[in-house]
């Protein structure tokens, strides 16, 4: 079973565990020398966690991203690859997110998607005898602002892979037209939503451009968009902040990682599941798809009756 590295309870999010397959055993006993015992811990507890079953996403547009894990040296602890989008990206640009992209209909399944992207993103190697594949995570999905279009909602599959070479990240390099930085965040900063001494030393600048926030290391605040409800949570980091998906996707490994909850609260008062949010969206879509949205501007609702301005446009022909 998964094991706890605290006296917390456990609770992951919705899934089994394997029971007829350790993929964990997969990985070369050499490959697993020099890790800290809480780093294997959260690998095993990684490679034993089964997602749900893929279902029929209907008409959604479908993605897969890459979450890679990695022990620094001299440290004890797994962090995770992320990239600064660029600034001429059409969406989300300058935003955090981690390697990945469109499933294409060529590809042989959603690791191949996750996989593929991180090589065209970050020159993160196709095939390597390092990159060691742990399971998929429960999907999850993008959160749109009011009178955004329903075509717009992206249902996203998280990869989980661990890197036991870390010299591979040495020979990363963005890809211009789709990234401007490459860092890494310790993964269990976002189980906490705080970071040890060493993890504090380089952040951003509180108040500054990448953390116009008060909190020392974790912001939140709730949301009304397309789907209803929803709790934004942040990070900061050493360069962009950990935000809205990409938050959802690490929260998420997280907590199966060390195999308990957040230690704060993770969902808005009245904030659905993903699962039942994606069914919602695969359900309607039909009906709205040739629709355009005219009905105001794009903006989030305050759970006090606020409208924010969103500084994405989200309009019905894009």
């Amino acid at each position: 079973m998964t094991l706890p590295i605290s006296d917390t309870p456990l609770s992951i999010p919705n899934g089994n565990l394997k029971s007829h397959e350790d993929d964990f055993a997969k990985i070369p006993e050499e490959c697993l020398r020099g890790l800290s015992k809480e780093s294997i811990t959260c690998l095993r507890n990684l490679t034993t966690f089964q997602a749900p079953p893929i279902t029929d996403l209907g008409l959604v547009k479908q993605a897969a991203v890459l979450v890679a894990l990695y022990q620094k040296a001299g440290d004890d602890k797994l962090h995770v690859l992320l990239t600064t989008r660029a600034k001429t990206m059409r969406r989300h640009p300058s935003q955090t997110a981690l390697p990945g992209g469109k499933v294409d209909p060529e590809d042989l399944d959603v690791i191949h998607t996750a996989r593929r992207e991180a090589f065209e993103e970050v020159g993160l190697p196709l095939d390597h005898p390092s990159i060691h594949y742990l399971t998929t995570l429960e999907q999850v999905m993008t959160i749109l602002p009011l009178n955004s279009h329903m075509k717009n909602h992206i249902v996203v599959t998280p990869v989980v892979c661990f890197i036991s070479d870390p010299s591979l990240l040495d020979d990363l390099r963005p890809n211009p037209d789709e990234v401007d930085a490459i860092f890494t965040h310790p993964l269990k900063g976002c189980l906490t939503g705080k970071l040890d001494a060493k993890d504090s030393a380089e952040l951003v600048d509180i108040g500054g451009e990448w953390w116009p926030h008060e909190e020392k290391y974790h912001s939140t605040n709730d949301r009304i968009g397309t789907i209803g409800e929803y709790r934004m949570h942040r990070f900061r980091t050493t360069g962009s902040p950990i935000k809205g998906l990409t938050s959802d996707v690490l929260i998420q490994t997280a907590m199966i990682a060390y195999g308990t909850s957040t230690t704060y609260d993770r969902f808005a008062l009245n904030q659905s599941p993903f699962p039942t949010l994606i069914s919602n969206v695969v359900r309607d879509l039909p009906f709205h798809i040739d629709k355009s949205t005219n009905s105001g501007p794009v903006e989030w609702g305050g759970t006090e009756g606020e409208r924010f301005k969103s500084s994405e446009t989200w309009a019905a022909g894009q």
